[in-house]
């Protein structure tokens, strides 16, 4: 390690244990310590970057973006996300996409947008596998291709993307390219419903109404619409359970729900 960076690394640690400055005779608060520690940690990064360090690169782009550590400088942070994506950097990939789409530190370009979105597509960005397949499937600034849409989606969906998760799903119920299969939709259906994704739990909860893909179940039913927030359809079950069905499903959304907010 060169000498700068041991400096750099040795004052990083006398702040973060929490130092008297000399001249104000008192110590930094909470707030001036962590700008400090920021800008401390921005100068080491921006030094591994200047010395070939891709994830570096990237740190220092991101850095530059959003003003961590330093000021906010976004044709800065395009220039080191440039260099971290000739690295073969996904994010870097990833964000240089989102800067030529909304013309941010760079001159708008869908063309350029899409060609950085697609690396990090290839890369296996899992966002922006799901991007790069929401735009074929819409023909948004690309030409439609349902194909290319599902092969992009399976594996955003693959990686836990929950909106991929669910387009998957809704692609096997329907038989959009592919032979109809519910059974394959529900599970994609329950991968995404158990992260939240509202319209996934919806379906769930029909496929367990209508017996499409798993067993019939009309407490699943009401547990997946009640988590979706589907009120009529919600009473619409309920009024078909007896008293100590509906109390036992209303006592799996509360659980469902709570163990929801502590994640």
């Amino acid at each position: 390690m060169c000498r700068n960076s041991s400096a750099l690394l040795i004052a990083f640690l006398f702040l973060a244990s929490g130092f008297v400055a000399p001249a104000l005779g008192q110590a930094l608060t909470g707030a001036e310590r962590q700008q400090e520690l920021l800008r401390i940690w921005y100068e080491i990064r921006e030094g591994a970057a200047t010395n070939g360090d891709p994830e570096a690169k990237y740190d220092v782009g991101v850095a530059n973006f959003v003003a961590r550590g330093t000021v906010q400088d976004h044709p800065k942070a395009a220039q080191w996300f440039m260099r971290a994506a000739d690295r073969g950097h996904a994010g870097a990939h990833y964000y240089l996409g989102y800067m030529y789409g909304v013309g941010v530190g760079l001159e708008a370009s869908p063309e350029n947008s899409m060609q950085h979105y697609l690396h990090a597509a290839e890369l296996g960005h899992a966002e922006a596998q799901y991007l790069v397949g929401s735009r074929y499937a819409s023909g948004q600034g690309i030409e439609r291709n349902p194909v290319e849409a599902l092969k992009w989606m399976t594996q955003a969906a693959e990686r836990g993307v929950p909106g991929a998760q669910f387009y998957v799903g809704q692609v096997h119920e329907f038989g959009q390219g592919v032979r109809a299969d519910p059974a394959v939709a529900a599970q994609w259906y329950k991968a995404a419903a158990n992260q939240g994704e509202p319209l996934a739990q919806g379906r769930l909860g029909d496929l367990y109404l209508a017996g499409r893909g798993v067993p019939r179940n009309l407490e699943e039913a009401f547990l997946w619409h009640s988590l979706a927030q589907n009120d009529e359809r919600v009473e619409e079950i309920g009024r078909r359970l007896n008293r100590s069905q509906r109390a036992a499903a209303e006592d799996r959304v509360r659980a469902h729900a709570a163990v929801a907010m502590q994640q």
